[in-house]
């Protein structure tokens, strides 16, 4: 990709981060769950700029799903907070929610709105922060739009895992078979999947996460039933969670390559404006 285009997509990627949190967050939102990587960056300086207009809500909560989330919030003069601390939006609703919103990125997204997410690594706090959000609003480029995940991404599924056993849970990981059951179809592309530990850079061994685990990426090719690998991988015993991301996502937004932005909505969830949370 020559220079003129890197440029536009970093354009682009900025104009549909501040397209989603324009219409996600206004001084309705009372806690905003704050994702990981490049794209959140940009999301950041927005509510910024939100804030200084006077259009957040004064009391602002905002939960970080990484230590790099962590800093862009308190280098932004927002409030962090942990999830943990946070009370239950509405007691008496049937599904539990401590958190209005939550803007992330993503490093693929199908068309169902099924995310891989966890190439930094940051993906249970991702997980643990979305599950308990009454909306999560992705923000990538479009060179992670895709019809089928494994598509576009393909340094496997980030898998964290506990640093007891990992060369048990990476010689399980690899005897998955993409049949799952003889009625049924291929779960996945590749029938031997690898599980590779992932390495860190400028630092010898392999890459840490916040919370002490490792990561093994877990290439399977093609996902065919985004679902069922999910559970299929976190059935085994020392996987902390499983960076495929199914059911949570309402919402996608893509840069596009000549500048533009997309929006794509999931098909099974209504989208109410921030004043309706």
């Amino acid at each position: 990709m020559s220079s003129s285009s890197q440029s536009l997509v970093e354009q682009s990627k900025r104009r549909a981060a501040f397209a989603a949190v324009d219409k996600h967050v206004d001084s309705s939102v009372r806690v905003l769950g704050i994702g990981s990587g490049s794209t959140v960056v940009y999301a950041t300086e927005r509510l910024v700029e939100l804030r200084r207009q006077n259009k957040l809500h004064p009391r602002l909560l905002c939960v970080p799903t990484s230590f790099q989330s962590k800093q862009l919030i308190i280098e932004a003069g927002l409030t962090a907070v942990d999830l943990d601390d946070l009370p239950e939006l509405d007691p008496g609703s049937d599904s539990f929610a401590s958190v209005n919103v939550t803007i992330d990125g993503a490093d693929e997204v199908d068309s169902d709105l099924n995310a891989i997410k966890g190439g930094g690594g940051a993906h249970l706090r991702e997980k643990l922060v979305a599950n308990a959000s009454r909306k999560l609003v992705l923000i990538a480029d479009y060179r992670k739009d895709s019809t089928t995940l494994g598509e576009k991404w393909h340094k496997g599924i980030p898998v964290e895992v506990s640093p007891l056993g990992w060369r048990t849970v990476k010689r399980q990981l690899e005897r998955m078979g993409p049949e799952l059951s003889p009625k049924t179809e291929p779960a996945f592309e590749s029938a031997h999947p690898v599980a590779e530990l992932r390495q860190a850079v400028r630092k010898a061994g392999p890459v840490v996460t916040d919370n002490g685990n490792f990561i093994l990426d877990v290439s399977v090719g093609r996902i065919y039933r985004a679902p069922a690998v999910e559970r299929l991988i976190k059935m085994i015993p020392g996987v902390i969670e499983v960076g495929i991301f199914c059911g949570l996502a309402s919402e996608a937004w893509f840069g596009n390559e000549d500048g533009s932005i997309a929006c794509r909505v999931s098909p099974s969830q209504s989208q109410p404006t921030a004043s309706d949370q």
